[in-house]
């Protein structure tokens, strides 16, 4: 119970200093600060405030020039930055550091993300982060991983993308043509950012209202138009989907009958609601699958081997087999 009542006052006091901080000298009031805190009375934001100030927090308090009897409280641009960095370096634990760490090696190794931003954004990070003890950022990047290889260039549509999808902003690409050498261009909605596959896409929506999936590799230039309505989109079905990717026809349900060994680690998959499973006596599983990607589902289907099987539709199990009799009829020459 102690240490619930020590945490709850940090976490106090650190959303005041944050408040105050991100505010800098436009400040903000004692009102503010206990609308922050969940308080009714101003008792217990002085007391957060007295804190502040034993911790050497320098803020100062000013009267507001609107005509009000208001205190402003406030802290100077520069004070504020160095206190940004040691709360930042003050709440992440030897712990933290070291999960970082983890992170930032894993994404290496499955996304070509840290091979395009790699050692400058780790270089700012380290400025940032700068804890007491031994542990800092210093991520082993994997030479070699499931991603393409993209140059740093990417990296600055990947932030214009993320900017656009955060900000709401209409954007005009320039897009190499997946089906010919020759680009395209036209005006998109970004809407989010996806990592799949070792590729990065950008999620958008054309000025039809139809959603689309633009390799970032594939973009020649995105510039930043205006901040508008985005269209309803079309489909909305993307995090139902199992399959979001590739998604070139209306949605079906599919049967796929997987063994014993394979489907218990299927069903340890973070699979949304649209699928649904269940063991039989003879300890295989069942699954049943909505999606509108036949192609994401033949993929899934292939990497089990013959631990899977496609039970429904039909028409798709033919699919499967003309798939199957092809890849025999190359290892026959």
């Amino acid at each position: 119970m102690k240490e619930g009542k020590v945490w709850s006052r940090f976490a106090k006091v650190f959303a005041v200093a944050s408040l105050i901080t991100e505010r800098e000298e436009r400040g903000c009031t004692i009102y503010e600060i206990m609308d922050i805190l969940g308080v009714n009375n101003r008792s217990s934001a002085f007391n957060v405030l007295e804190t502040l100030d034993e911790m050497g927090f320098a803020y100062y308090t000013e009267k507001s020039v609107d005509g009000s009897r208001k205190m402003l409280y406030k802290i100077e641009p520069d004070t504020a930055a160095r206190w940004k960095n040691s709360i930042v370096s003050g709440v992440l634990s030897e712990d933290d550091i070291r999960f970082l760490n983890f992170v930032l090696e894993t994404a290496s190794s499955t996304s070509p993300l840290m091979e395009m931003c790699g050692s400058e954004f780790i270089s700012r990070l380290r400025m940032v982060i700068n804890p007491k003890t031994k542990t800092e950022i210093k991520p082993l990047f994997s030479r070699f991983g499931s991603f393409f290889k993209l140059s740093p260039e990417y990296f600055k549509t990947l932030l214009l993308l993320l900017e656009s999808s955060e900000k709401r902003i209409k954007c005009h690409v320039v897009y190499e043509s997946r089906n010919s050498e020759a680009e395209v261009e036209y005006d998109i909605y970004p809407n989010k950012v996806i990592v799949q596959d070792g590729a990065v896409y950008a999620e958008v929506i054309n000025i039809y209202g139809q959603r689309q999936l633009l390799a970032l590799s594939r973009i020649v230039r995105l510039v930043k138009l205006k901040k508008e309505d985005y269209p309803e989109p079309e489909q909305c079905n993307d995090f139902d989907d199992p399959f979001p990717f590739y998604q070139t026809e209306k949605p079906f349900i599919a049967e796929v009958l997987i063994d014993e060994y394979q489907g218990w680690y299927e069903i340890q998959k973070a699979w949304p609601e649209s699928v649904t499973f269940r063991q039989r006596e003879d300890g295989n599983y069942l699954f049943t699958l909505k999606t509108a990607s036949s192609y994401g589902l033949q993929k899934w289907l292939m990497s089990m081997g013959s631990s899977a099987t496609l039970l429904k539709p039909e028409n798709m199990r033919e699919q499967v087999k003309e798939e199957l009799e092809s890849m025999i009829q190359r290892y026959k020459k």
